[in-house]
């Protein structure tokens, strides 16, 4: 009995090291390469925690977004009304977004120690699901912050609007799925 106990033993660690050999040859999301991990380690040092930005760093990132903005109410040609509108809606989810923003954080970091501590299924489960609820709002106030925006827009702007909504969707699924290309 012993003997059997051993032998199935050695067999699930076995097939456990396999699956994860398995795993990295084929480039899973789930195990990534060195080249990968310093790569992400670097981005996330860089621009991941915005509390931990150089001054540098943050007045880059400031000069971005306003040449991002400025360049969205040009092709948009919106009027000074129009911007202060949008300035308005932006605002407002803004607001109601950051505190979701932290919530999540937390919920994420709760999860993240019922992994350590061998929490059950049950107990991850439910975590899980609390993070998907905040998401869930969040995608909700985006949506609304969408529907708003539309809403002081010209029949003109808003196609406008929609095609570079479109084009932002494109560039976002054309480098995630360049991540994973350069993995394989």
């Amino acid at each position: 009995m012993k003997k059997l106990f051993i032998t199935f033993c050695g067999i699930v660690v076995l097939s456990g090291l396999s699956h994860f050999a398995y795993a990295e040859e084929k480039g899973c999301p789930n195990s990534f390469s060195p080249e990968m991990k310093a790569k992400m380690q670097q981005n996330k040092s860089e621009f991941g925690n915005r509390q931990n930005l150089t001054p540098e760093q943050k007045e880059q990132m400031k000069a971005k977004m306003q040449q991002k903005k400025a360049e969205f109410e040009a092709r948009l040609n919106l009027t000074p009304d129009q911007k202060e509108k949008m300035k308005a809606i932006h605002k407002s989810a803004k607001d109601k977004i950051q505190p979701l923003f932290e919530c999540m954080k937390t919920e994420r970091a709760k999860l993240k120690q019922l992994k350590t501590s061998g929490a059950s299924e049950q107990q991850l489960q439910a975590q899980k699901q609390k993070i998907k609820s905040i998401r869930e709002q969040i995608k909700t106030i985006r949506k609304s912050n969408f529907t708003q925006i539309q809403a002081i827009l010209t029949p003109e702007q808003q196609k406008e609007f929609n095609k570079m909504h479109e084009e932002h969707k494109q560039n976002k699924n054309q480098n995630q799925k360049n991540k994973f290309e350069e993995k394989e």
